[in-house]
């Protein structure tokens, strides 16, 4: 396979990995219906682990060293834990327009820290497509900024902050290990920090009240978006920068916008189409630089 067809190959992985993450804001917003938000967190990683267990075990032996352990376990807490509860902690007490913008920061603040620590070079133009697909998503939510708060804004902020160490300093370590290998240490990590408050909230819980669909949201939470989409993002992670796989971020606002007007029921709008093709564009131009 070409270079040119190689990275055509993995840019296809990386759009279908932002489909369904995309489409995981609308399961979780049908989750939360029901759903304690820690709760689900803390359920969603524990299926996730079990799910990737078998998995594992069918790919022995694993070559790993206590310290390579250690690290993917502590990635893992601030990826798929500490990432996912300051997201639905913060959006819980500020506005999607906020959340959507902070979260557009990612990209930006990988870019940056891959320079910082040298995994890659500082290239200012690239900044200028960034910031086009960041404006888009400005764009795309200016109608829905009410019920903001500072201390919602600072949480989603932090979700970022720690998926963005998680995603720099999960690159050298690419190679390691396998994909199935990395996840599972990974969700192993983040089942163990979210344990007591998994185990305090699920205690007097009314499950037997929960919907099927309550259920079926879970289960494709843990399976989809956890599981298949993390090895599919690792085993790109293995062959392309990072700031190049966090600018896909910039489409989710977009993707989960355009699902939402079937499935939810919202309306599609001006901003919607103006914001989307920004940051379409700012996306083409942060990859061509």
């Amino acid at each position: 396979m070409s270079d040119g067809s190689s990275k055509r190959h993995l840019y296809a992985l990386m759009f279908l990995v932002t489909l369904l993450w995309s489409f995981n804001f609308i399961t979780s917003k049908v989750a939360m219906r029901q759903w304690n938000p820690v709760l689900l967190t803390g359920w969603r990683t524990t299926l996730a682990l079990l799910i990737c267990l078998p998995l594992y075990w069918r790919e022995r032996p694993h070559a790993w060293t206590w310290p390579i352990f250690w690290r993917f376990v502590g990635l893992g807490t601030l990826g798929m834990a500490a990432n996912q509860l300051f997201f639905a902690m913060g959006v819980k007490r500020t506005s999607v327009a906020h959340g959507a913008l902070i979260v557009g920061l990612t990209p930006l603040f990988v870019y940056l820290l891959s320079c910082a620590v040298g995994h890659e070079h500082f290239r200012p133009r690239k900044l200028l497509g960034m910031g086009l697909a960041l404006a888009g998503i400005s764009v795309l939510q200016a109608k829905s900024s009410a019920g903001a708060s500072l201390l919602g804004d600072a949480l989603v902020l932090l979700g970022c902050l720690t998926f963005t160490i998680f995603t720099v300093f999960s690159k050298p370590l690419s190679g390691a290990l396998s994909p199935i290998g990395t996840v599972t240490l990974n969700f192993l990590g983040a089942v163990v920090f979210l344990a007591p408050a998994t185990i305090t909230l699920s205690i007097g819980f009314p499950f037997r009240q929960l919907l099927p669909i309550s259920w079926l949201c879970l289960l494709f939470m843990a399976a989809v978006p956890s599981v298949f989409c993390f090895l599919l993002y690792y085993r790109v992670l293995q062959r392309l920068p990072a700031s190049k796989l966090t600018s896909f971020t910039y489409l989710q606002p977009i993707m989960a916008s355009t699902m939402a007007i079937p499935l939810l029921g919202e309306a599609m709008s001006i901003s919607l189409l103006a914001g989307g093709l920004m940051i379409l564009a700012g996306v083409y131009l942060a990859e061509r630089f």
